[in-house]
């Protein structure tokens, strides 16, 4: 009994340290955070640091207190309860998500307004529990799994009949067989992932695969993907033309399939992310991929704007060559402390190919991964909101410099870099550029261990 009260008053002071060190003052923040009951020292540790996170992020996305509300109390009674064990002294995490660079099992986005339409607050995790890479889960799969499940049991909308496909198509289901993998060397790293969407009218639920076949070496080939998709849907045009361009042209030809993600509603209604990593950073590469090799036309108005963009987010001059890639800024890249190594998709850049069922061509969706390329955090979103302000969509720049300020409350934005983690950009309709941002809590930074006395 002495063992397990020490326990929880050790959690509790972490989630103390937390709640403190957050920079949140948002009325939404202050009246759940004296409202609601502590629980134990997992979950009140989560709450404390990723609560004053989100509340920030709401406020400053303009949300209205009802939504900001609705949001947190969702976080706090479903997310936060499987985010897994709390960081501790001295002990290294039984599961490392490869979500973030430093391990972090949570990612936060931030899709920018356009002039005419607000912000929206969304993040992704990876769901963890204590058996997360035993012998009863060495694929840490259960936790997605039961929360999905309880969600559809709550939520109509949500339809699990996509998920159960790729689970299935995926992956093997001889646990003991990754178990004897996995001790003979063979790494087992996240294979499954949950995103959440607060959009204004409501939530949204989005599910990413990562395929781990027994035996498999490196990432899944590109004809077992074809395989799996071409069972749910044998006659998928968009597919058609994504694969022919992989196959005939010479950027096409560079590019690695990571993984996929489908919303978790019925088949009908949802999309089909396809997923892709290559080396290529010069800008003549991005206009290859996004047009698809000229397959689609008309773009070149976006293609200018996403070319100041990343010119932008990464600080390179005005004439830097087309054809060159993008140097990695190693005055600043060290600085991303805590990373577990390379990890696909962390470097080069990312696209994903919308392949949803109906579709002839593929919408594409371009990511950089600011972590690695251009300077420091506050150069990055200072660059970035500048970029906002000279295309009228202003009205919530100073927001989101205030949210990421409040979210490093571990360090000076101007100090390092990693809080923002990737800039992607999607093409719409009026020549209009979709644009995210996506933020890391660092909960794996040494600065943000020291405040909370783990090391």
């Amino acid at each position: 009994m002495a063992n397990n009260t020490s326990q929880n008053t050790n959690g509790i002071a972490n989630a103390k340290a937390a709640k403190s060190s957050a920079s949140s003052n948002t009325k939404s923040w202050q009246s759940l955070s004296l409202l609601l009951p502590q629980r134990n020292p997992d979950y009140d540790f989560w709450w404390g640091l990723t609560g004053p996170h989100l509340a920030t992020m709401l406020e400053n996305a303009g949300y209205s207190s009802e939504k900001q509300f609705e949001m947190l109390l969702f976080h706090f009674h479903w997310s936060v309860t499987y985010l897994g064990p709390r960081p501790r002294q001295g002990v290294d995490p039984k599961w490392k998500s490869l979500l973030e660079p430093d391990g972090s099992p949570i990612e936060y986005s931030w899709k920018w307004n356009t002039a005419s339409s607000e912000p929206d607050v969304r993040f992704t995790m990876e769901p963890i529990n204590e058996f997360s890479g035993t012998a009863l889960d060495p694929l840490n799969q259960q936790p997605s799994l039961e929360l999905l499940h309880r969600l559809a049991e709550r939520l109509p909308s949500v339809d699990l009949t996509w998920v159960h496909h790729f689970y299935t198509s995926c992956f093997d289901h001889d646990k003991a067989k990754y178990v004897q993998e996995k001790a003979s060397g063979v790494p087992i790293v996240t294979t499954t992932c949950l995103a959440f969407e607060f959009v204004r009218h409501g939530l949204s639920l989005k599910s990413y695969f990562l395929p781990r076949k027994l035996g498999q070496q490196g990432l899944l080939p590109l004809s077992e993907w074809e395989k799996t998709i071409r069972q749910l849907d044998p006659k998928n045009k968009a597919l058609d033309m994504l694969l022919d361009f992989l196959s005939t042209s010479a950027e096409g030809k560079k590019m690695n399939p990571l993984n996929l993600a489908v919303d978790d509603v019925h088949p009908s209604q949802s999309r089909m992310k396809f997923y892709f990593q290559t080396p290529s950073t010069s800008f003549s590469s991005v206009r290859d991929i996004m047009t698809m090799d000229g397959r689609t036309t008309g773009l070149e108005k976006q293609l200018a704007e996403l070319k100041d963009l990343i010119h932008a987010v990464t600080s390179l001059p005005a004439d830097f060559p087309e054809n060159s890639d993008v140097p990695v800024e190693e005055q600043y890249h060290p600085r991303v402390n805590g990373t577990i190594g390379e990890v696909p998709g962390q470097s080069g850049y990312l696209y994903y190919f919308d392949i949803r069922p109906g579709a002839k061509v593929p919408e594409i969706k371009f990511y950089t991964p600011v972590s690695r390329y251009g300077r420091d955090d506050h150069t990055l979103a200072k660059e970035l909101t500048g970029w906002m302000k000279s295309r009228g969509r202003d009205a919530y720049c100073e927001g989101y410099l205030r949210m990421l300020e409040n979210i490093a409350e571990h360090r000076r934005l101007d100090d390092g870099k990693g809080l923002q983690t990737y800039v992607s950009c999607m093409f719409k309709k009026n020549d209009v550029l979709d644009i995210t941002s996506y933020i890391s809590p660092q909960v794996f930074h040494p600065s943000r261990l020291a405040q909370w006395g783990q090391r």
